[in-house]
């Protein structure tokens, strides 16, 4: 089964079929981690893949890793260009096989999927720049293949760290000093009636009983503040050398800085939280839930229902901020 984290184009006629996007009964990519989760290009980056099946988390798995750098040609659909989701070609760059790999990111990212102007191609005028998405962002395509079947094929999108669009001398200025790269999201807990369910336990659930369950995340400033042991927007080493001498970023819903296309201003912005939800069995209220940029709220809410047979189960939990970056955690659940 072909997975791909895109729009699929509309049909003029769709069957009404009911899908349950947390059902897993079959090998799948639910989510990749990075680290770093905003990566300059040219630069290394550890990536890491959740990846599992109707057992529970594989711990190793035949996964082929590529980046792409083709780019997208304008008569083509979908979010990439079909070079990217070949097994083989001159587009594709091998990184290795397994269920995490370590890599630079390609040199050329912005010039090919970013607002730098693209190489010309042969005969070809150069194209445009790529526009940046609503977060003000520019990604990497990655595509993973799992075994030898062609068609089990994921794609994911890395971010990467580009200068920026249309933006005055002195806008871009501002922007390198103040801005951080992204940091991804941490699940600090999560929860059934308000007790924290340690990583190595067993839930124990009724026949048909439900489970209720919070995912937790880190609770970060909307503005900075020195002493909190996060370096955030608008902190420096320099200014708040406690702060700013370990990691950047907040691993919750960041406060980011990006330019407004339509203002031609900066401004700063909040990130939205998705969760998606998974199980080998059972059924959940709602497949994703999450927090809008507004909510300030660090957790979601969930119900997972136990099947009426007895048996060993296993939930996901993929935690995601709208900018690309993502983290999980895995819950073991016995049914008797």
């Amino acid at each position: 089964m072909r997975h791909l984290l895109a729009v699929a184009p509309l049909l003029a006629c769709v069957p009404d079929l009911e899908v349950d996007l947390a059902r897993v009964d079959a090998p799948r990519v639910l989510a990749v981690r990075a680290e770093p989760a905003e990566v300059v290009p040219g630069e290394p980056v550890a990536l890491s893949a959740l990846y599992v099946d109707a057992s529970g988390t594989l711990v190793d798995g035949p996964l082929e890793w590529a980046f792409c750098a083709a780019r997208r040609p304008l008569a083509e659909l979908g979010p990439v260009s079909r070079a990217c989701l070949e097994r083989e070609g001159d587009a594709l760059l091998a990184l290795g096989t397994g269920l995490s790999v370590t890599a630079p990111a390609p040199a050329p990212g912005c010039r090919l999927f970013g607002p730098e102007p693209p190489p010309a191609i042969g005969d070809q005028p150069a194209g445009r720049p790529v526009d940046p998405d609503i977060t003000g962002g520019y990604y990497q395509p990655l595509r993973i293949v799992a075994g030898d079947d062609d068609s089990d094929l994921t794609l994911f999108q890395l971010r990467i760290t580009c200068g920026l669009a249309g933006a005055a001398q002195q806008q871009s200025a501002e922007y390198r000093a103040r801005a951080r790269p992204n940091r991804a999201p941490a699940v600090v807990a999560v929860e059934r009636d308000g007790q924290v369910i340690a990583a190595d336990a067993v839930t124990k659930v009724k026949p048909g009983g439900a489970l209720p369950l919070r995912l937790a995340w880190a609770t970060c400033p909307e503005a900075p503040v020195c002493g909190d042991s996060m370096c955030t927007l608008d902190e420096a080493a320099a200014s708040c050398p406690a702060d700013c001498g370990g990691p950047l970023g907040c691993g919750g819903a960041e406060t980011y800085l990006r330019f407004d296309p339509t203002t031609l201003e900066l401004v700063t912005t909040r990130e939205a939280i998705r969760v998606a939800w998974y199980a080998t069995g059972g059924r959940y209220d709602a497949a994703r839930t999450g927090r809008a940029p507004a909510e300030a709220e660090a957790f979601s809410d969930n119900v997972w229902t136990a099947p009426d047979a007895p048996g060993d189960f296993t939930l996901w939990v993929v935690l995601r901020d709208d900018r690309g970056a993502a983290d999980w955690r895995e819950l073991a659940v016995r049914v008797e």
